[in-house]
C-alpha cells in the first residue's frame, strides 16, 4: 500500500504551509540572535542569593564571637565599650579580601555567585574587575552607614533623647531619626517584593548601585549541597562536647602536676641541695608578703585576675606592688591589708593563714591522694599539720591616765581543728 501525496480536497494544509512561509523571515532573525548571543548566561536563584546574605552574616558572627570573648578576659569593660568596633574591623576585613579582591562575598562564592560587572564602566578599577568608585560607595552604605546609625541610636539611648521636651533639639533630632528608621524599612519591604518578583538587586544598596549577583558557573543546578550544614553540625557538635568536658578538667591540678614535673625535672639537672651554700633559704612564691595577710586568699585573688574578673583588680595586685613597700615603710602598718587573716591557724612551717583557706588546701591535698602534704606559699615547705594560733594581748593603764578601764584579752582556746585534722589523718598514715 502506497501513499499518494496528492493534494488534499481541506483548505487547512494550504493556509499551514502560507503561514509557514510567512514566519521564516522570523525564524531566521531568531536563529541569527541566538547563535551571535552564544549560549545565555544563567540565571541565579533567589534562594541562593539569600542563602549567601545569611551565610556572610553567620561568618562574621563566627569570626567575632572569640574575639570578644578574649576581649572579655581581659577586660569586660572594654568588651561592652569596643563591641561595635570589633564587629566594624571584621566586617571590612572581610569585604577588603572578598568583595574588594575576589568580587563576591565569601557566602556568595559558596553559592557560586559573583557581582557582575557594568558594561561601558569607566574609572579606575578595582583587583575583582569592578569600580572601584562603586566599591567605595557600596560598603559604606553597607558597612559604615550601619555602624554608624547604631551607635547614634545607643548615644541617643544613652543620653535619653527620647524623653526630652518636644521642643527640644534632643528630641527633634530623636524623631528625624526614628522617620528615616522607618522610611528605610518601607523602602526594603518594596526591594524585597521587586526581588522575589525579578531575582535581581536583593538589598537597596545593590540596587541604588546596579550590582547585581550573577552565577559565576556555566551550569547551574538546583541540587542542594548539605556540606556547610554537616560541617556546621560537627563543629556543633565538637563544642558542645567541649563545653562539656573543660568542667571535669582542673586548671589548678593541672598546673600544679605540672609544676612537679618541672621542678623534678630540675633537681635531676641542677646540683643537689648539699653542694648549696647554708645562707640560701628557702623562699615560697609570697615570701615577700606581710606576716599579717593570708597568702592562701593573696594566690587564690591572683587565679581570680588571670579569669579576668574586674573587680578584684586592686586587691590582686595589692601584694604584687605593696608587698616590699609595706615592709620597708613604717606608715604603711596602718593601712588595712588587703587580704586579712580570719581565724588565723598556724602550720607545721610556723605560717598563719586563714582557717577556711588552709582547710580548703588540705581538703584538696587529701583529694588528690598527695602523700607529704601542700606546699606553704611563704618557704615552700611541706605543711602536713595546722593547729590554732593562739595570742596574748594586755593593754596596761597609763598612770596619767584619768580612764579607770584595764583591758585584758585572750584569744579563746576553742579547739576548731578538728575537721582539719580528721583529714590530716590520711596524710600521717
Amino acid at each position: 500500500m502506497t501513499l499518494s501525496r496528492t493534494p488534499s480536497s481541506s483548505p487547512w494544509p494550504a493556509r499551514w504551509q502560507e503561514a509557514w512561509e510567512a514566519a521564516q523571515p522570523a525564524v531566521s532573525l531568531i536563529r541569527g540572535s541566538l547563535n551571535a548571543d552564544g549560549t545565555p548566561s544563567p540565571r541565579p536563584l533567589r534562594v541562593n542569593q539569600v542563602d549567601s546574605e545569611l551565610l556572610d552574616q553567620q561568618l562574621v558572627h563566627l569570626l567575632c564571637e572569640p574575639l570578644q570573648k578574649a576581649l572579655g578576659i581581659a577586660n569586660a569593660a572594654l568588651r561592652t565599650r569596643f563591641e561595635p568596633e570589633l564587629t566594624l574591623l571584621v566586617q571590612v576585613a572581610l569585604y577588603k579580601f572578598s568583595v574588594w579582591n575576589l568580587g563576591a562575598t565569601y557566602g556568595a562564592k559558596l553559592q557560586g555567585l559573583a557581582y557582575g560587572a557594568l558594561t561601558g564602566a569607566k574609572g579606575p578599577l578595582a583587583p575583582s574587575g569592578l569600580r572601584r568608585r562603586t566599591l567605595i560607595i557600596h560598603g559604606a552604605l553597607t558597612i559604615f552607614l550601619p555602624y554608624c546609625y547604631s551607635r547614634l541610636r545607643t548615644h541617643a539611648l544613652s543620653r535619653a533623647w527620647p524623653d526630652a521636651p518636644s521642643s527640644d533639639k534632643r528630641r527633634i533630632a530623636w524623631r528625624t531619626l526614628a522617620r528615616l528608621e522607618t522610611t528605610h524599612a518601607l523602602l526594603a519591604l518594596l526591594n524585597t517584593i521587586v526581588f522575589l518578583w525579578n531575582g535581581r538587586y536583593r538589598s537597596l544598596a545593590d540596587r541604588f548601585l546596579r550590582l547585581s549577583l550573577v552565577s559565576a558557573r556555566g551550569k547551574v543546578t538546583r541540587e542542594v549541597s548539605y556540606e556547610f550544614m554537616n560541617r556546621q553540625m560537627v563543629w556543633h557538635a565538637f563544642t558542645e562536647f567541649l563545653l562539656f568536658l573543660l568542667p571535669l578538667i582542673s586548671p589548678r591540678a593541672l598546673q600544679r602536676r605540672f609544676g612537679k614535673v618541672v621542678s623534678r625535672l630540675a633537681l635531676s639537672v641542677l646540683p643537689s641541695s648539699s653542694d648549696k651554700k647554708p645562707w640560701q633559704r628557702k623562699r615560697g612564691k609570697y615570701g615577700a608578703l606581710p606576716s599579717g595577710q593570708c597568702a592562701i586568699c593573696a594566690d587564690n585573688a591572683s587565679h581570680t585576675l588571670d579569669l579576668g574578673y574586674s573587680t578584684n583588680t586592686p586587691t590582686s595586685l595589692a601584694p604584687y606592688s605593696s608587698s616590699r613597700e609595706s615592709i620597708s615603710d613604717p606608715a604603711s602598718v596602718d593601712e588595712i591589708p588587703a587580704f586579712p587573716i580570719h581565724t588565723p591557724y598556724i602550720t607545721s612551717c610556723g605560717h598563719l593563714y586563714c582557717y577556711y583557706c588552709i582547710s580548703e588546701r588540705m581538703m584538696r591535698t587529701v583529694d588528690e591522694g598527695s602523700e607529704v602534704g601542700w606546699e606553704c606559699l611563704r618557704c615552700a615547705e611541706h605543711v602536713r599539720s595546722a593547729d590554732r594560733w593562739e595570742a596574748e594581748v594586755s593593754v596596761v593603764r597609763d598612770s596619767g591616765s584619768e580612764s579607770d578601764y584595764e583591758f585584758s584579752s585572750e584569744f579563746g582556746t576553742t579547739d576548731l581543728s578538728g575537721s582539719v585534722s580528721s583529714y590530716l589523718g590520711s596524710l600521717t598514715e
